[in-house]
């Protein structure tokens, strides 16, 4: 009996030891970034580009599968390793508040660096791109959903979420270009049919500045040619501020002024889940909409990117499949076929 008693409190004592464990390795949104990027561990790709990653694998023992989340950062922000998580916030998504709103209890995060000439990414390094999330992926096959990899990006990391979407569709189960100082062309749209596509973008922003109704025209064109129409979002800015609600500022003629590129900065509304800093209130100066006309609120906190993100696969979707006569003829001949097939077994 007294055996069983110390086998009962030593168990007692390594559970709690376990349980320690598990809230000291939680991290905070409130301790900031640099606490953030702690959480976070870098790697080099066989191809020479270095990565930062985040795993919410929780220990060897854990089979969960989990989605990953891709990041690409914007102009001048990989002129060297780490600085490509520095300046955004993006880092938000390693805390414990946003990784338990992932209904498979977390999601691995990648944010490759641009390693080229310029440190920025572009339609040329799609390739390469491709195979450090290949890689990525083969290093944590035994946890990682493959049909859950989304992609997200700012600036000129929005353009090349546009190039990785229209060159490898069907991989990517949802896109996130922000800002995008260009859009791509109808052609290069044509594949995404099944890929759900959130917009986000500012009417006053100096850098894609006339390319918001360019914005719109995209999100018009995918909305006429998408299978899923309550996947595809479209997020509209009259202002682009902080989560505090402060914008960027410079000093000019030794004044301090709103700097001309502050309302560029459409990535704090995605990286802070569509709330402000006090993870309650929406994001200011933003109104969006869904395929369907739907206008989203964002009242409920848990309401927010990682909440969409969390209903898309690259599983197939009929939403919005055509559903006239030739798409009943090609049904009737499929079926015709399958029955031709099964005589013959």
């Amino acid at each position: 009996m007294k055996l069983k008693k110390i086998v009962a409190v030593f168990l007692a004592v390594l559970c709690a030891a376990s349980c320690l464990a598990i809230s000291v390795g939680a991290v905070s949104i409130s301790e900031g970034n640099s606490a953030l990027l702690k959480t976070f561990t870098s790697g080099v790709a066989s191809n020479g580009f270095d990565y930062l990653a985040f795993s919410p694998k929780k220990g060897e023992a854990d089979t969960q599968k989990y989605p990953l989340m891709v990041w690409l950062h914007g102009m001048k922000s990989g002129q060297e390793p780490g600085s490509q998580l520095k300046w955004y916030s993006f880092s938000n998504w390693a805390s414990d508040e946003f990784q338990t709103r992932f209904t498979q209890g977390g999601c691995y995060l990648l944010a490759p660096r641009a390693c080229n000439a310029t440190n920025n990414w572009d339609a040329a390094l799609a390739s390469s791109l491709k195979s450090i999330i290949d890689e990525y992926i083969k290093l944590n096959k035994e946890n990682i959903d493959t049909s859950r990899i989304y992609i997200g990006g700012y600036s000129t990391g929005g353009v090349m979420v546009w190039a990785m979407l229209s060159r490898y569709p069907g991989f990517f189960a949802a896109g996130l270009p922000l800002a995008s100082i260009t859009q791509p062309a109808a052609l290069e749209l044509g594949g995404l049919k099944n890929t759900s596509i959130w917009i986000m973008c500012c009417d006053i922003d100096y850098y894609a500045g006339g390319r918001t109704t360019a914005a719109r025209e995209t999100f018009n064109y995918l909305n006429s040619i998408t299978y899923r129409k309550s996947g595809l979002r479209i997020t509209n800015m009259t202002e682009a501020v902080f989560s505090d609600g402060s914008k960027k500022t410079e000093v000019k003629n030794g004044e301090v002024v709103v700097a001309k590129d502050a309302e560029h900065y459409v990535w704090m509304a995605a990286t802070f889940d569509m709330h402000m800093s006090d993870m309650v209130t929406p994001y200011l100066y933003a109104t969006t909409v869904d395929g369907n006309g739907n206008t989203i609120s964002f009242e409920d906190p848990e309401q927010g990117v990682i909440s969409w993100l969390c209903q898309q696969t690259n599983e197939e979707h009929s939403e919005n499949r055509p559903s006239g006569f030739f798409a009943q003829l090609a049904a009737f001949f499929k079926k015709i076929f399958s029955l031709f097939l099964a005589l013959f077994k």
